[in-house]
């Protein structure tokens, strides 16, 4: 069990990481468009759609990352005052509320993902028009991953809850 954990924790920070990387070309791109817009009079046609698309993959893909580090937002000052048993049932009372809704959203992710691209779904957006099938990938790997590392967090919250100390 050890072996899953630490190969589920390893994916999902090595994908938190890379999307820390989108943010480079977002703020290249929103940059430009400023220049283009304010400085040349010419704006863009794809800067708008480029931006949500970074941000929102950005956001997406670190939400397991988040959890693997402890950073999703808790009441410290409530939890802090509990032992680490009562912390360990308390997380693992939602994570068992989350997983399974997170397994079900994944496989109705998937199946948006399957009839955009089977009807070449364009966004709509800008004039760039985007197919939307790659940002539906990116939606299906975030909340994937994100349901994996619920499952971690189930198996260490139930590893404390075994332990005697």
């Amino acid at each position: 069990m050890d072996a899953l954990i630490r190969t589920i924790e390893r994916v999902t920070t090595s994908v938190g990481v890379l999307a820390s990387f989108l943010l480079a070309p977002l703020v290249i791109a929103t940059c430009y468009e400023v220049f283009a817009r304010y400085v040349l009079d010419r704006p863009t046609v794809w800067a708008y759609e480029i931006g949500y698309i970074l941000t929102g993959s950005h956001f997406l893909l670190a939400m397991a990352y988040a959890l693997a580090q402890g950073a999703h937002i808790r009441i410290d000052i409530f939890s802090g005052k509990f032992s680490l048993r009562t912390r360990a049932l308390i997380d693992l009372c939602a994570y068992a509320v989350v997983l399974p809704l997170m397994i079900w959203l994944s496989s109705a992710l998937f199946n948006h993902l399957a009839a955009g691209y089977l009807r070449n779904e364009r966004s709509g957006q800008s004039a760039m028009n985007l197919p939307v099938w790659p940002f539906r990938v990116v939606f299906l790997v975030a909340f994937t991953l994100l349901a994996l590392q619920l499952l971690a967090e189930v198996v260490k919250s139930v590893r404390v809850l075994r332990s005697r100390g």
